[in-house]
């Protein structure tokens, strides 16, 4: 990413921002309300089976549920990455878009909760009889608001089997300023991220590390965040 880019995109989203602090908070809760929702606690959204689960984490978000707890970084969070049926699919993509570095490390925008093997979110139960979160009061902006969201000033909606439910307008107004909230903090969080983001150099043998690496049963993650940039080791 170049310079000029980088600007043109920090001062499309600061301009984005400042119109996401004037949209007016009333008239989304009675979006929210003629489109209805309940949810069911089918635990569909943090099941991998059901589609794509990742769950995009803010550096607070993080830090939330790591204070609140007694988890770490690596038992909260992995790199953010693209969506594959296996690590070498996985690395396959990323090496094909050119987020490999010279030195074998891949490179990513910001991080998503953990999941398991089988890519179920970490922190719901193998149960499939129960879908409690374990940390339902610490959760992230994004599973709060689900399924609605906001991108482009406007009130979007994720396919969810609650959608059409009767939602009262005072329930309504929470979940509107909640994801108010989520858009502010996630504007925010991606401004500072292409803040601090200074690129990196591709080529030499860094592919060739990458697949050693891979074949070694890990690969190693440069996360450029709002928070600058962490090296982290994602094993297979």
């Amino acid at each position: 990413m170049n310079i000029t880019l980088r600007r043109l995109l920090i001062r499309e989203l600061e301009e984005e921002l400042e119109a996401a602090k004037k949209i007016d908070a009333e008239r989304l809760a009675e979006e929210i309300q003629r489109t209805g929702f309940n949810c069911l606690m089918c635990g569909k959204c943090c099941r991998r089976e059901f589609g794509d689960n990742r769950v995009a984490l803010m550096p607070e978000e993080i830090s939330r549920i790591h204070d609140g707890s007694s988890l770490t970084l690596e038992d909260i969070a992995e790199p953010f990455n693209i969506e594959a049926e296996s690590p070498e699919e996985e690395y396959l993509l990323q090496k094909e878009t050119d987020m490999v570095d010279e030195e074998g490390n891949i490179h990513t925008f910001g991080w998503m909760l953990q999941r398991k093997k089988n890519r179920d979110c970490i922190f719901i139960p193998d149960e499939r009889t129960d879908n409690r979160c374990s940390i339902y009061e610490l959760r992230p902006h994004l599973c709060s608001t689900y399924p609605f969201y906001m991108e482009g000033l406007k009130l979007r909606i994720s396919e969810c089997e609650g959608l059409g439910k009767v939602i009262g307008l005072q329930e309504s107004r929470e979940l509107a300023g909640k994801v108010l909230n989520r858009y502010v903090c996630e504007l925010q969080d991606t401004i500072l991220t292409y803040k601090n983001y200074n690129g990196f150099i591709t080529g030499g043998k860094g592919q060739l590390i990458a697949e050693l690496n891979l074949k070694q049963g890990y690969l190693n993650y440069i996360v450029h965040n709002s928070e600058g940039t962490c090296k982290i080791t994602k094993r297979i």
